[in-house]
């Protein structure tokens, strides 16, 4: 039962719960022991569906589309979440930024991948993937206030 109470039902990813947890825990880490964690917040940007629309379950199944990608192209020590509506996160540790800019390009290809079924893209939503690195006066807040500055600065 408390595996599924961590879980987001829809992306069968950890909740924002969960992950707050995870990410208290990879400060603790970084800040006693000098580890290196990004962290990477992710927005999947699209107009919500009309619950009387079939698109209810095109947008259930993007959820779970995108939640496979993540959870594919991670390693076992990393962490995906679902954090919000469209929103996700990532904890990758000991990387650099040009391996987080690697990985952010590689996700965004498969990312892109994942939708050349459709036949002219506008099923895509925009995808925005920004990121910071856990710092040794971090905290839970810092971090996750500075989601929007992290994913406002990818769309640049």
């Amino acid at each position: 039962m408390e595996k599924i109470t961590n879980r987001d039902l829809l992306a069968g990813l950890i909740n924002r719960e969960e992950f707050i947890q995870a990410l208290e825990k990879r400060i603790e880490r970084c800040q006693r022991y000098g580890d290196n964690t990004a962290l990477l917040f992710l927005d999947a940007d699209r107009t919500p569906p009309d619950p009387h629309d079939k698109s209810c379950n095109d947008a259930l199944n993007e959820t779970h589309r995108l939640a496979a990608i993540l959870q594919d192209n991670i390693r076992s020590r990393d962490l995906a979440a679902k954090i919000g509506h469209n929103n996700f996160a990532l904890l990758l540790d000991n990387l650099d930024a040009d391996q987080v800019e690697a990985k952010i390009l590689a996700l965004m290809e498969r990312f892109d991948a994942a939708y050349l079924d459709s036949e002219d893209g506008s099923d895509k939503p925009a995808m925005s993937i920004g990121y910071n690195f856990i710092g040794p006066a971090d905290s839970v807040t810092t971090l996750m206030s500075r989601r929007d500055e992290a994913v406002y600065r990818s769309e640049k």
